[in-house]
């Protein structure tokens, strides 16, 4: 487990200040000042994403964080900040850069930094509970932000765009502000999950993305679907409701990354998966005012003194072939376009060989 999470903010002419850090509250600002100084190693100036370094034996705290690694995610130049976690000794980063990129989002989005205790051991709770969730609640609790929809939406339209690019477009549908940092954190948080692929163009000297999934969230029939078959009470309502949903399955695909990107919520719809039909009374009173909203969202009915799962709310991530043929329409009349179409296709290729 991480030792500590720390919030600091880059200072072009000056030293680097540290913002936050939780749960040891007294960490030393000279130690981001060494942080900043090991990402500036590797380069000029910091740029948006991750750094992972690992702390030397010469330096000043070498005593406590000698070959100790330090997991950071930098916002851009706009916002400065640096979000890091402290890991302890020989513990592996790789398991905590989604997590990262998710409180990274979340500090970023709120545009002040949290001073309430109970605000930092949220968060410290929500980080450690991220490593361990299944990869559909981690798509579904990105989706849950406009911001991330926005992104997605635009890179279906386009499949290929520079990162700016994307910036500007999705500025150009989001209603309110928001900053270029914030957006192009959701991009790196998308990368993260497959869904996009950031790629820096050594040519042309600029990062572009990269469509990799579409995403859809859809209700699908529920694993226990026996248990509905022998009721023809039951039967007859799920036929009514699937027709329903035929035609307002859009309206409900928005709605259910809140459900299952919460854990609570999360948890309880598992637990209908695995068995299809839940006695009222065996709830506690939080899982009842759960069960009471899938209700309400139309994924369980209760019948007869107990809760019976009518539909499973559910992702899947779809190969971009629509989006595919539409670039290859534009291929056909501009010539730069075909050498984008075939980066494009190559970065397609590894990611789904990476997958099997």
């Amino acid at each position: 487990m991480p030792e500590t999470i720390f919030v600091s903010q880059w200072v072009a002419r000056g030293v680097p200040r540290l913002l936050a850090s939780y749960p040891q509250k007294n960490l030393d600002p000279n130690l981001i000042v060494d942080i900043f100084g090991l990402i500036l190693r590797e380069e000029e100036e910091p740029h948006e994403g991750f750094y992972i370094v690992s702390y030397p034996e010469n330096a000043i705290f070498s005593e406590k964080y000698a070959g100790r690694n330090f997991v950071c995610y930098f916002s851009g130049l706009e916002l400065k900040q640096l979000v890091g976690l402290i890991l302890e000794e020989k513990e592996e980063p790789e398991p905590y850069r989604g997590a990262l990129v998710r409180i990274a989002l979340r500090l970023f989005r709120r545009g002040e930094i949290p001073t309430a205790e109970e605000e930092w051991e949220d968060i410290w709770t929500q980080m450690l509970a991220y490593t361990k969730m299944p990869i559909e609640q981690r798509i579904a609790d990105i989706f849950r932000d406009v911001e991330a929809r926005v992104i997605l939406s635009t890179m279906v339209d386009e499949g290929v765009l520079t990162l700016d690019d994307l910036v500007r477009k999705a500025r150009e549908k989001i209603s309110f502000p928001t900053t270029r940092d914030l957006l192009i954190s959701y991009a790196y948080a998308l990368s993260a999950l497959g869904v996009l692929e950031i790629r820096f163009d050594e040519k042309a000297l600029v990062e572009r993305v990269y469509l990799i999934s579409d995403v859809v969230f859809y209700k699908r029939k529920p694993t226990k679907f026996d248990i509905i078959m022998r009721v023809p009470a039951l039967k007859e309502l799920y036929s009514q409701r699937v027709s329903e949903y035929i035609s307002t399955w859009e309206a409900e695909a928005e709605k259910i990354p809140e459900l299952i990107g919460r854990s609570d919520v999360y948890n309880l719809i598992q637990r209908f998966r695995n068995e299809g039909l839940i006695k009222k009374d065996s709830l506690s009173q939080d899982e009842q005012t759960i069960a009471e909203k899938l209700r309400a969202e139309g994924i369980i009915v209760e019948f007869g003194g107990d809760y019976v799962m009518l539909f499973d709310p559910t992702y899947k991530l779809l190969f971009p072939k629509w989006t595919i043929a539409r670039f290859i329409e534009k291929c056909r009349e501009d010539m730069a376009a075909r050498e984008l179409l075939k980066n494009w296709l190559n970065i397609l290729k590894e990611a789904y060989l990476r997958r099997r």
